[in-house]
């Protein structure tokens, strides 16, 4: 797709801000030095202190504590193996002081001589001394006590990474709200402040920070881009259904970025940081082995039928581990592995409401159809991880790690699905007209209709990722270099497996469909009659014809390759302690999609559809019985196992028409698409600290380039004909490119007002990227006089939906303030505020085709007075938003209360812009809150979680009408998990689990702002309460 010559394009972002920020700093930064009682006059003696900081209570070496000289403004933080270097210690005696939040502070003193090095490794946890403990003495762990006090240990570390972090982010360890059902990372993140999670039936398959878009959201593991092939859409949302926590040590969301992180980030960034071998100073082997059932099936020791064709287990095992050994004081690996599998269903109700036919209108519309899901899912999920980590030499450290993860779903879903038409009047003579209320609807004779449809895939994808990676730590230099790479595959399949994905049937001898008492989530009554007004049995099989067949294969592929280099210099000839860091970037992304979608026509032995013999009877599925839900008797279904059985012995019962083959063939070349995104980045960033270390700057400037070529369908002519098709439309014959770059400045500043109250405040210049699907190159032309669907959604006639391939980024100026107040005992309080200044939003636009635009678009000047729908840089937006997060163990309450800790966070956006402004998917109010209670050997966690409204696409086509406004939304809901554990012995803990334990269901409404409040509910979904049961242990 050429650009398309309406848009306005502005310049990219100047250095004026930055300059203001530099010139400010220097001048703080020279009244400083001015006003330095440091003495650089006359130099002293100095030595230099090194070691490690474990923590007494569980083993773990501790990442990010604080290690400083009393007295001085001498003070390092440990790196992520616990290590830290104190250099220019004064010779002679030294408190040493080590500090991590929620840990009790320790103090040791060191004896320093002249030029020479200090061993001292430093004990945090433990009442009595941070001294070291004899030569050879083990750290006693009490499995009970690590079991009562894990929650605590991992709030410790979260709100440790934020104290101390230099920007605004959330840091959170991966067991700190217990064992994660299934695996999927999604489910871990979702309580923490300021995320909300995407739902794909029971899967969470995406993540949003601070409200936005989840294409919003960059996922890295170890600093590092991991690959995702979108269910091979063409989106930017990482999936998380293809990743496992089982290799992450914590998880690091950056909602403000600094120089050194990447800059296209609008809310926020997702770092997964792995398990390293030396966590621990010696082995350590974790295990899990556990049963997943879902309330909705409890046949524990017998196959039942479903999803598919054939009888499956429904409790379902599952099994992960993750060693930790670290065979040498220089080297150790880390080996993890998991196997997840569970069952659910997946059942819905949905009414589709009709604003706009057959007399209705937008505040007095009319239930036109309904359907019934009844969907059940088996999931399988496998991964396995290795990293060695080595010691080359005193300062220097390589790593290299591999993981490889596997994803399988199978679903059946099975529909019934009623019609009372779009026509007011009968369609005979003295027949019964269309009539309705808000409770009841009444159809026209000879209009109605019932169907059978079914959606029988196969999901597969895969992930995998190698990294390697080198840091040096020296006196005064730090260097870090690194290579990536990630690939990522997904993949939809169906005959290939032995069915169709899609068969539809259409019952014989339907007159007319009534509703009654409508209510949600379904009308109480549903009354099927025929032409004598004969009521009919629409769950009998062979009152139904069989109609079509469909199989819908999609290939979905990413990959990720890229190189770093970070170098940081001390510079240690300043009054005050000062660092600069700079750093270069390559990543390139590489996005593959081929989708098919190919319809056949039922016609049967006698060779003509709708006849006699084509009874969906003779397909029954005789195995399938379960439950349909909502409160409907057994229903009989089609096969698609049996229907593509036949397909294949009798190829001539099926029909592929002239136009299903030429839907078939515009689909596929319409979903044949590749795009390459190159993107390099380099940045300068200052670190200063002043008073004594209380007042903590970091700033400094990132460059970013984006290349994009991309290639998709080019259309010289019309596609009316399959000779059309042929003769004008090319398979990735349209080359498209553009590049964009800016320099994106930043500012944080950190104060502790007291030792426990800290105060921050960052600016950052930050961009978002067009999602893929508005920047592939296609034009989907309708050149009919009637609405039509091209399988990728709805079209209007003489009508062309572009993509804009010269779509900007948005770019946003980000300002945060926030308070944090760190408890003596564990646990903080804070509050923020931030405000994003969003530029060249994105809108939608329709206009009328000229002749230079279709030249523009490659298109043939036939569509000229076409209407052309596309997305455009619209205007200017703006974000507010405040955030809490608090979270304290109890222990000042006495007796029992000192058991308890609590957590709560929440986040709430106000949103305003141009008319043109798109704010779908947007979430404006989340919040988490649970309460744990920990006595040895019992641990209790309740948690809740909330996701606000969230609105989502514009609604069109017939049903709405040309009213404007329609939308779809996600009702708010609240989810209940629960953890429960209990320690048998000091190694083996039994624990079980449950997910949504109230069974809320996820709500799907559409309306504007006419239409009546009965009219908003369009479907509904449950899928029981998932639980896993099991052991655990530690050796």
């Amino acid at each position: 797709m050429m650009r398309l010559p309406i848009l306005d394009r502005t310049c990219v972002p100047t250095f004026a801000v930055f300059s203001w920020l530099v010139r400010a700093l220097l001048v703080v930064a020279l009244s400083f030095t001015i006003t330095s009682t440091q003495a650089f006059a006359q130099a002293s003696p100095t030595g230099t202190v090194e070691g490690r900081v474990q923590n007494a209570k569980n083993g773990q070496y501790l990442n990010n504590a604080r290690v400083r000289v009393e007295g001085t403004d001498l003070q390092v933080f440990t790196n992520q193996y616990g290590e830290y270097t104190l250099n220019d210690v004064p010779a002679g005696q030294a408190k040493l002081q080590v500090l991590f939040t929620g840990l009790p502070a320790q103090t040791v003193t060191v004896n320093v001589a002249a030029g020479q090095t200090v061993q001292q490794d430093l004990f945090i946890g433990r009442a009595e001394t941070g001294a070291p403990r004899p030569e050879g003495e083990p750290i006693v762990l009490d499995q009970f006590v690590i079991q009562s006090e894990r929650e605590t240990n991992a709030q410790a570390i979260a709100a440790n990474e934020q104290r101390f972090a230099p920007n605004i982010k959330v840091v959170v360890s991966s067991d700190a709200f217990g064992d994660v059902t299934e695996g999927n990372i999604g489910e871990f993140v979702k309580y923490l402040p300021g995320i909300t999670v995407d739902y794909v039936a029971a899967d969470v398959r995406t993540m949003s920070v601070r409200g936005f878009s989840d294409n919003f959201t960059n996922v890295y593991f170890d600093g590092a881009r991991l690959a995702s092939a979108s269910s091979g859409n063409a989106q930017r949302s990482f999936e998380f259904e293809q990743v496992s926590i089982n290799n992450v040590a914590r998880i690091e969301v950056v909602k403000v970025p600094t120089p050194e992180y990447a800059a296209d980030t609008l809310g926020g960034s997702v770092n997964m940081i792995g398990k390293t071998a030396f966590e621990r100073d010696r082995a350590q082997l974790k295990f899990r082995a556990y049963g997943s059932v879902n309330n909705e099936d409890l046949t524990f020791w017998n196959k039942t039928p479903g999803p598919q064709n054939r009888n499956t287990y429904k409790v379902l095992p599952g099994f992960d581990f993750d060693l930790t050994l670290p065979i040498t004081k220089t080297f150790g690996i880390v080996v993890t592995g998991l196997t997840s599998n569970q069952f659910n269903e997946q059942h819905r109700t949905q009414m589709g409401w009709n604003f706009a036919q057959a007399g209705a209108a937008p505040d007095r519309p009319y239930l036109q159809t309904y359907t019934m899901q009844d969907g059940p899912k088996n999931s399988y999920r496998n991964s396995g991880s290795i990293r060695a980590d080595w010691k080359i030499a005193p300062g220097h450290s390589v790593f290299v790690s591999l993981q490889s993860n596997y994803y399988k779903s199978q679903f059946g879903n099975r529909n019934l699905n009623w019609d009372t038409g779009t026509a007011a009047t009968s369609s005979t003579a003295g027949g019964q007209a269309l009539s309705w209320s808000p409770i009841f609807t009444n159809g026209a004779t000879g209009r109605g209709s019932v169907r059978h449809g079914t959606s029988f895939r196969d999901k597969l994808g895969e992930t995998n990722a190698a990294q390697f990676g080198y840091r040096f730590n020296g006196h005064l230099w730090d260097i870090d270099a690194g290579l990536h790479g990630s690939t990522s595959r997904s993949w939809y399949r169906d005959s290939k497996n032995g069915h169709f994905s899609e068969i539809r049937t259409t019952m014989n001898g339907v007159s007319r469909v009534s509703y009654l008492q409508i209510k949600e989530p379904r009308p109480e009554s549903i009354v099927v009659y025929n032409a004598n007004a004969g009521i009919m049995d629409p769950t009998i099989l062979a009152n139904y014809r069989l109609d079509t067949a469909r199989t819908q294969p999609v290939d979905g592929k990413d990959k990720f390759t890229g190189a770093f280099l970070n170098v940081k210099r001390e510079l240690d000839f300043l009054p005050f302690n000062a660092a600069i860091k700079t750093g270069v970037v390559f990543r390139q992304q590489k996005r593959d999609i081929t989708k098919k979608d190919i319809t056949y026509s039922y016609v049967g032995p006698d060779g003509t559809a709708a006849s006699s013999d084509d009874n969906a009877a003779n397909y029954l599925d005789t195995k399938y019985g379960a439950d349909p839900y909502w409160g409907f008797s057994h229903i009989q279904w089609p096969d698609p196992f049996a229907i593509y059985d036949a397909f294949k012995s009798h190829p001539s019962y099926f029909n592929l028409t002239t136009a299903s083959a030429l839907n078939a063939e515009r689909f596929r070349l319409q979903n044949s698409q590749s795009l390459k995104e190159d993107t390099s980045a380099a940045y300068i960033q200052g670190e200063m600290k002043f008073l004594q270390n209380k007042l903590n700057i970091v700033t400094g400037v990132r460059f970013e380039n984006t290349k994009d070529s991309g290639q998709g369908l080019l259309v010289k002519g019309k596609g009316s004909t399959l000779a059309e098709v042929a003769a004008n439309w090319k398979e990735r014959g349209l080359h498209t490119s553009q590049s964009y770059d800016g320099y994106y400045p930043s500012f944080s500043a950190n104060y502790n007002i007291t030792d426990n109250l800290v105060a921050r405040f960052a600016y950052a210049l930050t961009y978002g990227r067009p999602d893929f699907s508005n920047i592939l190159p296609l034009a989907r032309v309708n050149d009919t006089e009637q609405e039509f669907n091209d399988g990728i959604g709805t079209i209007p006639a003489h009508t062309i939906i572009a993509n804009n391939t010269g779509l900007k980024p948005w770019t946003a100026r980000n300002y945060d303030f926030s308070l944090e107040y760190y408890m003596p005992k564990g646990g903080v309080l804070s509050g923020g505020y931030f405000y994003k200044d969003l530029k060249d939003f994105w809108g939608k636009q329709n206009v009328t085709a000229t002749a230079d635009m279709l030249d523009a678009m490659n298109l043939d000047t036939a569509y000229v007075g076409y209407q052309i729908q596309t997305t455009i840089n619209s205007g200017d937006a703006a974000i507010k938003g405040v955030e809490f997060n608090y979270q304290q163990p109890l222990t000042f309450l006495p007796g029992w209360g000192r058991n308890f800790s609590v957590f709560a966070n929440g986040t709430k956006l106000w949103l305003s812009g141009s008319r043109q402004a798109d704010f779908s998917r947007f979430i404006e109010q989340s919040a988490s809150w649970g309460v744990t209670f920990s006595r040895s050997p019992l641990v209790v966690m309740l948690k809740w979680n909330y996701r606000g409204e969230q609105k989502r696409d514009a609604q069109t086509g017939s049903a709405y009408g040309s009213s404007t406004g329609f939308y779809e939304y996600y009702r708010a809901r609240t989810f209940f998990d629960v953890n429960v554990e209990y320690a048998l012995t000091k190694r083996f803990t039994l624990f079980a689990n449950a997910r949504n334990i109230m069974n809320v269901p996820q709500t799907l409404e559409r309306y504007n702002y006419l239409s009546p409040e009965y009219s908003h509910f369009y479907n509904q979904e449950k899928y029981g309460v998932q639980m896993a049961v099991g052991v655990k242990g530690t050796f």
